[in-house]
């Protein structure tokens, strides 16, 4: 075949990487001495259909690799053995063909390989008395649930979630306007309950479908293992349990990484080699087990080891910094008595910690000296989909995610120790911080009696104080975008039924800031604002527009909104109140440069304030925005919420009290 069809290309490329990782897993095993009997046929079937489907598609290189791989197996097959020494070669070779799937370079290796696969052959045929000849193997059977299998798209799925997250928030709109005019009707209720069950199923459908097992990515880390152990000189069993939960597909593609740094922590720094194992009283073979196990709304990642374990010293450290994830995870912090190729440089736990962070996990770490250590990640099982606590603090609707959240109560009274406002929960004593100082703004005082969530985290608490608690909600996060994009705290952002944003606050920000701050349940009195200059918001991306809104209302400044310049320049007709313009650059009807041309050509209001705050952050596009007669221009690229807030600060003149 000349010029393969596209489609067969990535259909071989699939089921290719799927064979290799299962060759590669029964290789460990074959080199570990614990195979089953049936692996070197299994070993044989896959290096044959890889040698057939390759030749069909003319691709020579992996043809040739896979034959010769294939005469080492059919020799193996022949003569009733499985020696350990065989699965060097055939793992280069699994690795090559890899490489060649991939498109990555091979070099002149290969043909080294070749031959020392062919040596592998004649090695084993010498030993071997009467070789039997090795039969072509049968067609192996097609497995019951591919023959129903359909390859979608990933978009297409994604987009099923969307519109089923827009059924949910078109549900809870109708659902709001019905009950603004009294509890409906039995007929009307009658009707909601029977689209809501609907509505569950097809949620239930949809996240079904965007969540995948681990095994679609654990197949590939024996290898991995199995190669680190040999690098660092351990004797390594390693163990999956679990490889069936499933996660969010997105989590599933972003975790190989993450899970590398755990293993290759867990034999590079926590395994001991096998001597110093036996001195120990140990099994001289080294025990790593990755382990997944369903909880609830999320997924629990564990990944044991039986070694070493910290040292007192560390494990005096972790106590000083909180925990032993504080001390570990923090950037450049290592362990390593050097920096090698393997270990040393102070970024696998730190990686780890952020990546987790960052999808709205927590990250736990167990150790004692001598006894191994045990690393937890706890990750949502669907991202998109998330169960939340609403909350109020100010004019603003913020949600935590259930998960995270151990009880909530309402606050009597608290007790200071060593200066930090503190609250009795269960007879321990947890830290107690008003929602607004932990998200770092200025909000109005608390309440008498503030409602509070108690926050658990990664094996932390902290207890953070609101002015509501608005109930329980399933929201569908969207991105922040490129406004907020640098923005840490935040899992994304969910519109709710009346139309508010809700900003979905990182669990672990509550925790971490709630140990830096230390203060008191409520803000000191005389700390709000004084009254403030009137703001318009011009951006075509209403989630853009409405978090634009939300910072400066939280800020103090009102705020009017327009969708584009010519929307704009009506609501500056309509409202003298004006003080300030903060508008986007690409926008339809009128841009931002137009906008701001219109404004300082108008005579009454040619010296308004004009902020751009677009994604074109150029030098070009910036002289442009200035030269039109903006004050300001800001790239939402490298947006930092406290530096637009100053430049508002500055253009209105307004100071705090």
């Amino acid at each position: 075949m000349s010029d393969p069809d596209t489609r067969l290309i990535e259909l071989f490329r699939d089921e290719t990487s799927k064979r290799l990782e299962q060759m590669d897993a029964a290789l460990v095993a074959i080199e570990a001495g614990d195979a089953g009997a049936d692996a070197v046929d299994s070993l044989f079937r896959h290096a044959h259909t890889i040698k057939g489907a390759a030749g069909m598609l003319g691709f020579g290189d992996i043809q040739a690799m896979a034959a010769a791989a294939e005469d080492v197996l059919a020799q193996v097959r022949g003569s009733g053995a499985s020696p350990p020494s065989m699965a060097a070669p055939l793992l280069r070779a699994t690795a090559a063909i890899r490489a060649q799937v991939t498109g990555q370079p091979v070099g002149s290796s290969a043909d080294g390989l070749l031959d020392d696969l062919e040596k592998c052959r004649d090695e084993l045929a010498a030993g071997a008395a009467e070789p039997a000849p090795a039969a072509e193997p049968a067609p192996a059977a097609e497995p019951a649930p591919a023959a129903h299998s359909l390859r979608v798209p990933a978009g297409k799925i994604d987009d099923l979630l969307d519109i089923a997250g827009e059924i949910m928030q078109d549900r809870r709109r109708l659902a709001h306007a019905l009950g603004t005019d009294g509890p409906p009707s039995a007929e009307v209720a009658d009707a909601l309950g029977a689209g809501t069950r609907l509505f569950d199923e097809l949620q239930d459908t949809a996240v079904g479908m965007r969540t995948l097992p681990l095994a679609v990515i654990a197949g590939r880390l024996p290898r991995a293992v199995r190669d680190l152990a040999h690098t660092a000189g351990k004797d390594v069993e390693f163990v999956i349990t679990g490889a069936e939960t499933e996660l969010d597909r997105v989590i599933i593609e972003s975790l190989t990484e993450p899970l590398v740094h755990l293993l290759r922590n867990a034999v590079v720094h926590g395994v001991e080699p096998p001597g110093e194992r036996q001195r120990a009283g140990k099994a001289p073979r080294a025990r790593i087990e990755l382990r997944a196990e369903p909880r609830g709304a999320v997924v629990q990642i564990t990944v044991t080891d039986d070694g070493r374990g910290v040292t007192a010293k560390v494990a005096e450290e972790a106590s000083r910094a909180g925990s032993l994830a504080d001390l570990l995870a923090r950037p450049g912090y290592s362990t390593a008595a050097q920096v090698t190729d393997l270990a040393g440089r102070g970024v696998g736990l730190d990686a780890v910690g952020a990546y987790v962070r960052s999808m709205g996990g927590s990250f736990e770490i167990r150790s004692e000296p001598g006894r191994g250590m045990e690393i937890i990640l706890l990750l949502p099982l669907a991202l998109a989909l998330v169960e939340v606590l609403l909350v109020e603090r100010g004019a603003d609707v913020y949600g935590v995610p259930l998960a995270a959240i151990s009880e909530v109560m309402t606050v009597t009274r608290t007790l200071a120790l060593q200066g930090v406002q503190s609250l009795h929960v269960h007879g321990k004593a947890v830290p107690i911080t008003d929602l607004a100082v932990l998200l770092g703004t200025d909000m109005p005082s608390l309440p008498a009696r503030p409602p509070a969530l108690v926050i658990s985290v990664g094996g932390r608490q902290a207890v953070a104080t609101c002015d509501a608690l608005l109930g329980q909600a399933l929201v569908m996060i969207k991105p922040l975008g490129t406004l907020l994009a640098g923005a840490e705290g935040y899992l994304g952002a969910a519109i709710l039924g009346d139309g508010r944003i809700a900003l979905i606050i990182e669990p672990s920000m509550l925790t971490r800031e709630s140990r830096r701050h230390g203060t008191t349940a409520a803000p000191e009195p005389g700390s709000r604002l004084p009254a403030a200059p009137r703001i318009l918001v011009v951006e075509d991306s209403f989630t853009v527009r409405e978090l634009q809104r939300g910072i400066l209302e939280a800020a103090g400044y009102p705020v009017v909104t327009a969708r584009d310049g010519m929307d704009a320049l009506d609501s500056l007709d309509r409202d003298p109140e004006i003080a300030l313009v903060i508008t986007d650059l690409q926008m339809p009807e009128l841009d931002g440069i137009q906008l701001t041309r219109a404004i300082r050509a108008h005579a009454t209001r040619s010296s308004l304030p004009v902020v751009i705050l677009t994604t074109l952050g150029s030098e070009d596009d910036r002289r442009e925005g200035l030269e039109a007669g903006a004050d300001a221009y800001m790239a939402k690229r490298s947006f930092d919420q406290q530096a637009m807030l100053a430049t508002v600060e500055r253009l209105v003149g307004r100071v705090k009290a």
